[in-house]
């Protein structure tokens, strides 16, 4: 594993970043310290200095020399330094035995850097006495010297440990998502070369990486049942109507051949083809409303007011059919919805219930009671759906075996199933007993983890 690739994962940078941040912080808290304790100690001595210097000054004349010379046995000579120099310069007392060149009487005190005379920096103040001499009073500043120094290395390696912790840190957490990222990669390459059972793995941990997995997943299971719903259609158009077409085709060469062909063979042979024609009609809707993109149609929508115009308009063919046609909707549930759509769906609901319920039966269409949970609800009392077969009729052009005579073109709850998905509905089948309730219901949302 190269460290470039480590270096491009967010987990890498966000902690690169985040240590350096740190490093900064702790810098610039150290060297506050450092400033504060610098001034603060400087300060010190300097109070110190310009106190004894002070108190020297008070002293009478006649004495001064003897009390630098106590001052120097009290204090020692290792840290404290005093001075005492004539108007021209001269030593008189004390272990400082020249006036350093860059210092200014009746001055702040001021700091040297080592000599050979003092080894350690020194910090001295100079005062003018009014005879003409001079006094020097000075301190050693070796510790605060060396206190700076810890300081400063103090800085420089924190800095330093900070940036090298948080560079490994950085690699350590980025190993696993790299990883991971890698089996994503894996198994995205054998989706693209066809491969569309396998699915992105997802774990416990519910970040990024997991909701971008089941993102994918779930664009590769719609990907997978739209290939699979091609495939069908294709190997469905190639053997189911290519026998009509057959049909229709050796008929009208009969008819062509006959000297007078009879009206009702040119109907069947008219009829066959009309079949077809349904087929390929029902065939386009669906793919016009998988092709759809825009929600142009789409507004606040209450299904009470598609159920009573569709019940309404079916209303005579049930009664033609000997079917008694129950609407049942309540107001209250309201969804975003294209109203056309969703007459167009129910419409092929209650089309296949009148159909294949039967006379004397019972078909109900309602929305359901719970405003909260939106549905649209067609329940017959008719033979019903075979529980192996509810899935099946799902797909296009099939049709079960008991209804297999009864005609239509095997797309209506494709029709359906299509509308529902675009608009966020599911469409379920369920034993009625007897009978089967089709539910067009909205799907939960989706809880991002």
């Amino acid at each position: 594993m190269r460290f470039r690739e480590l270096s491009r994962t967010t987990t890498f940078r966000l902690t690169i970043l985040y240590g350096v941040l740190f490093a900064l912080g702790t810098i610039a808290l150290l060297w506050m310290v450092y400033l504060r304790s610098a001034v603060y100690l400087t300060s010190r001595v300097d109070g110190i200095l310009n106190t004894e210097a002070d108190a020297l000054l008070r002293s009478p004349r006649p004495g001064l020399r003897q009390r630098v010379i106590e001052e120097l046995t009290l204090n020692g000579e290792r840290n404290n330094i005093f001075g005492l120099f004539t108007a021209r310069g001269e030593w008189v007392a004390g272990n400082m035995k020249s006036i350093p060149a860059s210092l200014r009487t009746n001055s702040r005190p001021m700091e040297l850097p080592p000599t050979a005379e003092f080894p350690a920096s020194v910090r001295l103040v100079a005062r003018q006495l009014p005879t003409g001499e001079t006094l020097v009073v000075g301190r050693d500043v070796g510790q605060l010297r060396e206190m700076r120094a810890i300081i400063t290395s103090a800085l420089t390696w924190s800095g330093v440990s900070i940036l090298l912790v948080g560079l490994g840190f950085g690699t350590a957490l980025s190993i696993a998502p790299l990883n991971r990222l890698r089996r994503l990669q894996s198994v995205a390459q054998d989706i693209a070369r066809g491969d569309l059972k396998r699915r992105m793995p997802t774990g416990q941990r519910g970040d990024e990486l997991d909701t971008f997995a089941d993102t994918v997943n779930h664009m590769v299971s719609e990907v997978e049942r739209l290939m699979s719903e091609v495939q069908g259609a294709t190997a469905v158009i190639a053997h189911d109507l290519l026998s009509p077409l057959a049909n229709a085709a050796l008929q009208l060469r009969r008819l062509h051949q006959a000297e007078n062909p009879e009206k009702k063979d040119i109907a069947r042979v008219a009829g066959r083809i009309e079949e077809v024609l349904e087929r390929f009609r029902a065939i386009l809707r669906i793919a016009e409303l998988e092709a759809r993109q825009r929600r142009a149609g789409f507004r606040q929508v209450d299904l009470a007011e598609v159920v009573a115009p569709v019940a309404e308009l079916y209303a005579p063919l049930a009664e033609a059919a000997g079917v008694r046609l129950l609407p049942l909707a309540e107001r209250g549930a309201t969804v975003e919805a294209d109203p056309k759509l969703l007459f167009e769906a129910l419409s092929n609901l209650i089309d296949n219930a009148i159909k294949y319920a039967g006379p004397g039966s019972t078909v109900q269409v309602r929305t359901g009671k719970d405003p909260s949970r939106p549905q649209l609800i067609v329940q017959d009392n008719g033979p019903g759906i075979p529980t192996q077969e509810r899935a099946a009729v799902l797909q296009r052009f099939y049709r079960c075996e008991r209804t297999s005579r009864t005609p239509g073109s095997g797309l209506g709850l494709s029709v359906v199933a299509t509308i529902a998905r675009l608009h966020d509905f599911e469409l379920i089948l369920e034993d009625a007993d007897p009978g089967v309730r089709a539910i067009l219901e909205r799907r939960p949302a989706v809880v991002t983890r």
